[in-house]
């Protein structure tokens, strides 16, 4: 059975992204962490469906918020380590350096 596991760097991403979204906004931090969710689970229903973007790393788009969760597969652990929960007015690539597990 697939699981997910994350980089430090992206868990403060999230963190970052829900706690903005809420002072927005009362619960959209929280309706901001279940599109993150519903987003994981589209990932892990089928990770090898999701385009690749530099190298082995794929990318899903949330889908109601402007972030996208970039991810590399380890089939042998049968792991996706999310290296980035991106925001697409960022600059592009910047979670390259990021190893997985």
């Amino acid at each position: 059975m697939w699981r997910a596991r994350s980089h430090p760097e992206a868990d403060a991403e999230l963190e970052e992204a829900a706690v903005h979204y809420e002072q927005c906004a009362p619960d959209l931090g929280h309706r901001f962490l279940d599109d993150y969710v519903a987003t994981l689970r589209r990932i892990l229903a089928d990770s090898p469906r999701w385009r690749r973007i530099y190298g082995d790393n794929r990318k899903l788009n949330f889908q109601r918020f402007p972030y996208g969760i970039v991810f590399v597969e380890n089939e042998g652990e049968q792991v996706f380590y999310v290296k980035a929960v991106m925001h697409f007015h960022r600059r592009p690539l910047y979670w390259q350096h990021r190893t997985g597990p």
